[in-house]
């Protein structure tokens, strides 16, 4: 009698600018809807936001990236500029073409406008849950200047104490997917990203 060959899992990489804020965070939120098989690693653990621009990080992701099938790489933009910059061109995006070739073309970006925790503004009712507030919000998430400065003002009265980036990987753990891929979209939006990881067979919802 033939055994059926359990089915190898497919490993991506996931590469942010804080491991714990930004990688986990963002692995949390894709578990939610990840096809069976996939198997979410956090790579270049040693390296924090412009630490991603040496040429150290790249020597490392080529030795990292070659058990890897794909890798995610999380940038923030840091600003928010022009719809039309958004969607053809950024600073970012040169830096992820070393870093895709670094990776022999194994990567899919996610350039998160202007932080990701933009994606946390695009659930109010998770952030309200978590710090026991009620706020609202209900401008376009890609477009709020600073997100992160707009969460620590809702939520600087709370029981918690204001929005700090160690909260993040236990927010994203609650953020309901489809909130967040329903109010994050447009160019270079987590609804795009999302939609490519789908069409990759990485996630699917």
């Amino acid at each position: 009698m033939k055994q059926n060959k359990k089915k190898a899992n497919i490993k991506i990489g996931i590469v942010g600018e804080h491991p714990d804020n930004d990688s986990k965070a963002l692995i949390a939120l894709l578990l939610k809807v990840s096809v069976e098989n996939i198997d979410f690693q956090v790579i270049a653990k040693k390296f924090r936001g412009g630490g991603l621009d040496s040429d150290r990080f790249l020597n490392v992701l080529k030795t990292e990236a070659k058990d890897l099938n794909k890798i995610i790489f999380i940038r923030d933009s840091d600003e928010v500029t022009n719809e039309k910059i958004i969607a053809y061109k950024h600073l970012r995006d040169e830096w992820f073409l070393k870093a895709d070739k670094a990776s022999d073309g194994k990567g899919i970006f996610f350039l998160a406008i202007a932080e990701m925790e933009a994606l946390i503004l695009s659930d109010m009712q998770t952030f309200n849950d978590f710090y026991g507030t009620k706020a609202s919000f209900k401008s376009n998430p890609m477009m709020q200047k600073d997100p992160k400065a707009t969460l620590q003002n809702l939520s600087k009265d709370s029981k918690k104490g204001k929005y700090d980036e160690n909260h993040a990987p236990d927010i994203f753990k609650k953020l309901d997917f489809n909130t967040v891929y329903k109010q994050h979209k447009g160019a270079r939006s987590f609804q795009a990203f999302a939609d490519e990881l789908k069409k990759e067979k990485i996630i699917d919802f």
